[in-house]
């Protein structure tokens, strides 16, 4: 028997697309090792998982605030973490947590990083960065 107002949370790995997140990890991880047998940048998996598990963590929170009717963290800074290269971590929170799942204007930002990241990996794996480096010339 619960305590009134207390609430278990149950993690359930069931509702998680694993294709649609292996699918989407494919450029990622090619990109990520062929950065590193080319250029011995082993930076990029790290920055991955590490962003990952912090957005993951972020969602969780932010899940369990909303439960107790506390402080709340931003979007922005949900955001931020999947843009800085958690957003499979993210990914699996939403769908694990059933957070930020039904917010179309969050679902439309989510979806657009993932899109950024998927591109610039194509463009580095395919194109030889020349999409990217264009950007970075700034003109």
């Amino acid at each position: 028997i619960q305590p009134q107002g207390k609430r278990t949370y149950q993690l359930s790995t069931q509702g998680i697309p694993w294709i649609k997140l292996l699918f989407l990890l494919m450029l990622p991880v090619v990109g990520a090792f062929n950065l590193t047998i080319q250029y011995g940048s082993s930076w990029t998996f790290p920055i991955y998982l590490i962003a990952s598990l912090l957005a993951y963590y972020f969602y969780w929170d932010d899940k369990r605030r909303a439960k107790r009717n506390e402080w709340r963290i931003t979007e922005n800074n949900l955001q931020f973490w999947s843009l800085l290269g958690g957003w499979p971590g993210a990914f699996i929170a939403q769908q694990q947590f059933h957070h930020k799942t039904k917010k179309l204007s969050f679902q439309i930002v989510f979806w657009l990083i993932v899109l950024v990241h998927q591109l610039l990996w194509f463009d580095w794996l395919f194109m030889g960065g020349q999409w990217l480096l264009t950007l970075l010339s700034f003109g």
